[in-house]
């Protein structure tokens, strides 16, 4: 069994809800990696930067979706890493590690949508979030890749 890697390009919005106070959309597109398997897996990897707004620091995280019908698994690694798993109507405990120290982390997932394709597909979560057993948002991540084909978008 050998993973198929296909370059893909990803549009990416997530939006974080706050109490009281204005909605923090994150949009960008980048490339990474469509990697499916004959078993019928499949990852979506990529590279992400976040700028901080205050410092001007450029934060990069590897990320990593593992896609299933009704389940995603997001694993985030580098200076801010977790691990989510989202599955509807139930909630997902981890940690939250970063620089400052470790927080515990809590989703709960309200819908979970994915279309795997071999040349487009999307995924749609929405989940709340809560940081040391209190609320800190409500969430919506939006993706979707399109197979790119030396070096063009098919």
């Amino acid at each position: 069994m050998q993973d198929r890697q296909t370059p893909v390009l990803i549009n990416l919005l997530a939006i974080a809800r706050y109490d009281k106070m204005p909605d923090y959309p994150i949009q960008f597109m980048t490339r990474g990696t469509l990697v499916t398997d004959d078993e019928g897996s499949a990852r979506i990897e990529y590279t992400e930067s976040i700028r901080d707004e205050d410092s001007g620091e450029v934060t990069e995280s590897f990320v990593s979706l593992a896609l299933e019908k009704n389940r995603v698994t997001m694993t985030r690694n580098g200076e801010f890493s977790n691990t989510m798993v989202f599955i509807p109507e139930q909630r997902f405990e981890g940690v939250y590690h970063t620089p400052y120290g470790e927080m515990n982390m809590g989703v709960f997932s309200k819908g979970v949508q994915c279309d795997i394709g071999s040349s487009r597909g999307s995924v749609h979560l929405k989940y709340q979030l809560d940081i040391q057993g209190s609320y800190a948002s409500s969430n919506e991540l939006h993706l979707e890749y399109t197979a790119e084909k030396e070096g063009r978008v098919q």
